[in-house]
């Protein structure tokens, strides 16, 4: 008898084991469950974050950007009924704006308290319940919030758009339902999916700056060679007109030297003169060498004159009729070398103030020039005509010659003006020198276009109306 209880209370006994086995192996199985659960939860929550960060490698717009964040945040937390994403615009002044909200309505009174607040704090914060109808009146305990489902969320995710100490603005994931509260393992997805919509937006930003920089150091650097390109210019011509000055002194020294033992040749001339009979026939020899003592004088005058021209010889000129009465004067000379003129002048120039023998000089210079530029024979056009040079400035007078020469070679270009440079076995150079001056005191210039083995444009630009001491004051 006594075996038989001790063995129905070993039964018992096994049958409480086996009973406590049974509740720890459910036990495991909900906890198995639930972990597999989770599991499966955080499995695709990584995969919505891994989508959003490949979505918003390829996205280099920040609307498109906010847009897509705002999408998917509703899928990450289940039970969302909106997210919103504020951003900070600068201008005219910092503040906080509303950029998208999916889905798309105006935010009420309480989440545009939660953005002010939300872009302040250093990382994500959840609101739950009380809690968050707290927080909202101590944010503004003057404020009258209605507590109805359509403007008062039930649970609330806040995370900063911040990097390093840069304030972007905040993403705000909101709930209405008491049944989908978030959870405090929400916080770190949150997070996560703020710190990517800064990092995109950051990128973006960045480029914008990048791209910035280099339009401005792009139009430094042309501005730096234009100021380097204008000051080698001013260089080039403060070393021209130095040596022009030179060419200036020279003349009015050797006009001096030479005027003295003229005049004494001409009061030599006048006596012999005043001796001879009326019918001598010394006097014609006497007249020819007086005319020529004369046409000498003039020429020393027009030396010692040629850098300080007297106002006396400005005239209101016609540039046509000067360039048709220069062509006139080599027109022999240019059969004789085959060349052929074409002419292009235009019928509506307005006369100028100019020294009408030196611009014949400097035309004559030129197209004699050009003639030898074509030893075996060309074409030679000769062209007149207004334009604008900048659209800020009055109308510019425009006169070009030019050759289907041999051309000149880049390296001769810059020097073509400076005296005494030349190319030529027997040239002085100083036509091109001389000629450059004169055009510079009636408040113009001179620019070349040449192509070896093509021909060469001389262009002569004057203003319609020069400074009114430019050609006086040489």
């Amino acid at each position: 008898m006594i075996e038989r209880d001790d063995a129905i209370a070993h039964i018992a006994k096994l049958e409480r084991e086996l009973q406590t086995a049974h509740s720890r192996i459910a036990a495991l199985e909900r906890e198995v469950a639930l972990h597999m659960q989770h599991t499966r939860d955080l499995n695709r929550r990584l995969e919505v974050l891994l989508s959003v960060s490949a979505a918003l490698l390829i996205t280099h717009d920040t609307d498109t950007i906010v847009t897509i964040v705002a999408q998917r945040a509703i899928e990450l937390f289940p039970g969302t009924a909106t997210t919103y994403i504020y951003l900070f615009e600068h201008e005219p002044e910092e503040r906080l704006q509303l950029r998208v909200s999916v889905p798309e309505h105006s935010p009420s009174l309480p989440v545009s308290i939660l953005a002010e607040m939300g872009a302040k704090v250093p990382r994500a914060l959840l609101l739950n319940g009380p809690e968050l109808e707290y927080l909202l009146h101590q944010q503004q305990p003057e404020a009258t919030l209605v507590r109805d489902s359509r403007q008062w969320p039930q649970s609330v995710l806040l995370a900063p758009l911040r990097i390093e100490r840069q304030r972007m603005g905040v993403l705000i994931v909101c709930s209405e339902q008491l049944s989908h509260l978030y959870h405090p393992r929400d916080l770190p997805f949150v997070q996560a999916l703020a710190d990517l919509t800064v990092i995109a937006i950051d990128e973006i930003q960045q480029r914008q700056r990048a791209a910035a920089l280099q339009h401005d150091l792009a139009l430094t650097q042309s501005l730096r060679a234009e100021a380097e390109a204008r000051l080698n210019a001013a260089q080039a011509q403060l070393l021209q007109s130095a040596k022009l000055a030179a060419v200036g002194e020279l003349s009015a020294s050797v006009a001096h030297e030479i005027n003295n033992p003229l005049y004494a040749a001409r009061n030599s001339l006048y006596l012999v003169e005043q001796d001879l009979p009326p019918d001598a026939p010394q006097r014609t020899f006497l007249t020819i060498a007086q005319q020529e003592l004369s046409r000498i004088a003039r020429i020393i005058t027009r030396m010692r004159d040629f850098y300080r021209p007297s106002r006396g010889e400005l005239t209101n000129a016609n540039i046509n009729a000067l360039l048709r009465e220069t062509l006139e004067l080599v027109t022999t000379h240019l059969r004789h070398s085959h060349v052929t003129i074409h002419t292009q002048l235009a019928s509506d120039l307005p006369p100028i103030v100019a020294h009408a023998d030196q611009l014949r000089q400097v035309f004559l210079n030129i197209i004699l020039n050009a003639c030898d530029a074509m030893p075996g024979g060309g074409t030679l056009t000769v062209r007149s005509e207004l334009i604008a040079t900048r659209s800020e400035k009055p109308m510019t007078l425009a006169v070009s010659i030019s050759d289907t020469g041999v051309g000149i070679d880049p390296e001769h270009i810059p020097h073509l003006f400076e005296p005494f440079y030349t190319t030529k076995p027997h040239g002085t150079g100083l036509g091109l020198a001389i000629s450059a001056h004169i055009i510079t005191q009636h408040g113009g210039r001179i620019t070349v276009d040449s192509q070896p083995g093509v021909g060469t444009t001389f262009t002569i630009l004057l203003p319609l109306e020069p400074p009114p001491t430019a050609v006086a004051q040489g």
